[in-house]
């Protein structure tokens, strides 16, 4: 019988992802939030049926990354969970899964906070390709 080790490095990036998507929740109540107490209209009327109309840019954009967040991490989530529960310890596979961390909060900030989407548009690029090289390399590993 194999002993197993409790942990391998592959959790880590999966939890910093989990906690961006976290923060960037946090951010888009806090917006929302602020709407109620500064909007005229909201304060007013309360949160409208359909507030995407009636939102900010600043807040839609935020609305967009934390959907961005739930389309193609879950492939991430998805094959790293499987690495995990495999014990799969490659250097390359974690080096990589780190990497698409790092791009997936770039993009993030980029999203959130800067209009130019000559950042958001390469990084958004880049990180599929990773999680393509992911994807690869967990498929050569199984």
């Amino acid at each position: 019988m194999e002993c197993y080790k409790l942990t391998n490095a592959t959790i880590y990036p999966i939890l910093f992802l989990i906690i961006l998507t976290l923060v960037v929740g946090f951010i888009h109540t806090y917006g929302s939030i602020s709407m109620l107490i500064n909007d005229k209209f909201w304060k007013k009327n309360g949160i409208p049926r359909d507030p995407k109309h009636k939102a900010p840019e600043s807040l839609l954009m935020i609305k967009n990354n934390l959907k961005n967040l739930f389309e193609f991490p879950v492939i991430f989530y998805f094959i790293s969970a499987l690495a995990y529960m495999q014990n799969i310890d490659d250097l390359f596979f974690i080096i990589n899964c780190w990497i698409y961390v790092s791009i997936r909060l770039v993009h993030s900030y980029a999203h959130i906070y800067l209009i130019d989407t000559t950042i958001r548009g390469p990084a958004w690029l880049f990180s599929q390709v990773v999680l393509s090289l992911l994807v690869i390399r967990f498929i050569m590993l199984i």
